[in-house]
């Protein structure tokens, strides 16, 4: 694998991510307005929470591993420039800088800190809407 082919992979991985995330995002708004639907409808049983709860969380599953992938498009990327040697690109100090910054050349079994404190807020919005009490 030359350089070349490293830095386009690695922002072919980046437009995939954004077209990922974007999806995700709309994904979060539907179940989002769907928990708020369920809440508000003073007609939902016990069977229609259930499964706004269970789109909910299958919504933040599916972001969950979104934002692994994400973050895994950079670790891949920073690896593959590790094995192919720093000295082998135009600019190893930059080279070298992004492999610092990316921090790790190790998978990513989760998202970063910050991706699972959003989510969590998300999920905990979701089931609140669907569950919490409501303002008659």
């Amino acid at each position: 694998m030359t350089p070349e082919m490293i830095g386009q992979a690695f922002m072919m991985g980046r437009l995939v991510d954004a077209m990922s995330f974007i999806g995700t995002i709309l994904a979060i708004w539907l179940a989002l307005r769907t928990a708020n639907m369920t809440g508000e409808n003073p007609k939902s049983n016990l069977l229609t929470k259930i499964l706004s709860t269970g789109f909910g969380l299958c919504v933040m599953a599916g972001s969950y591993l979104q934002f692994t992938y994400a973050a895994n498009t950079w670790i891949n990327a920073a690896r593959r420039m590790q094995e192919l040697g720093v000295d082998s690109f135009s600019n190893p100090e930059r080279t070298q800088g992004f492999i610092d910054y990316v921090g790790t050349t190790e998978t990513a079994n989760s998202p970063t800190m910050l991706g699972i404190v959003f989510l969590a807020i998300i999920t905990i919005m979701i089931l609140g809407l669907i569950w919490g009490p409501r303002d008659s």
